[in-house]
């Protein structure tokens, strides 16, 4: 199996929309809906695509899409004075919308499947753009509880959380930190998570950890996330 599809970043080329760094708000919501929209594609990737950037601008620079390596780049119009009047739910839509469009564009001149984009776009909406992942139910090696580690995101934050299972049923934070969108570690370390022992779980490796500790009935955690911590 080759390199998965690694990103889907939307760049904006406009002077409307105030952008990052002097603004956070754009840039958080275009990186927060790009990166719910790559991870509902479930793995799939369109072939020899590394990365698609989408460059919202006024206007179109190419008639058509382009690669440089395995780099697909392609320009959408974005209307900057409706996107300032919409409401943040609204605002979500509409680049979820400018981005499916753009990349139903690029398919029909590559001959991408349809059906994988077809179906994040239509999570995405189900989901009323809160992002929530699943990870599988683990089970204890004594089989007495489970445990499933769940990652919610919003545009500015992303939080572990692990359930535990046995005489009841508990939930609690493990990590939360600044959402870092694709490039989060809390991918990584969510896949890390398990039972340490039988009554220990969630994240060890390195000598760092957040662990949900079942006979002291807390979280134990190591972990420090300054600002630009990934």
């Amino acid at each position: 199996m080759g390199a998965p599809l690694q990103d889907i970043t939307i760049y904006y080329f406009g002077t409307a929309i105030k952008d990052a760094p002097q603004d956070w708000d754009f840039r958080n919501t275009v990186n927060y809906i790009a990166d719910f929209y790559h991870n509902s594609l479930n793995g799939y990737k369109p072939p020899k695509t590394g990365r698609i950037c989408i460059v919202l601008g006024a206007y179109k620079n190419w008639d058509t899409p382009n690669y440089f390596g395995s780099i697909c780049k392609f320009n959408g119009i974005i209307d900057e004075d409706k996107y300032l009047s919409l409401s943040k739910i609204e605002q979500y839509r509409y680049i979820l919308d400018l981005l499916h469009t753009t990349i139903m564009e690029i398919g029909e001149v590559y001959k991408w499947e349809k059906a994988p984009f077809n179906m994040a776009y239509d999570h995405v909406i189900h989901s009323n753009f809160q992002f929530e992942k699943r990870y599988p139910v683990k089970q204890s090696r004594d089989r007495r509880h489970t445990g499933q580690i769940i990652l919610r995101k919003t545009a500015e934050t992303a939080t572990l959380n692990a359930v535990i299972t046995g005489t009841e049923i508990k939930e609690v934070v493990l990590i939360e930190k600044r959402n870092w969108h694709w490039y989060d570690t809390t991918y990584k370390m969510a896949l890390s998570c398990k039972w340490i022992d039988n009554l220990c779980f969630g994240f060890l490796k390195d000598n760092k950890y957040s662990f949900f500790e079942l006979t002291e009935n807390r979280v134990i955690n190591n972990l420090q996330f300054g600002e630009n911590d990934l």
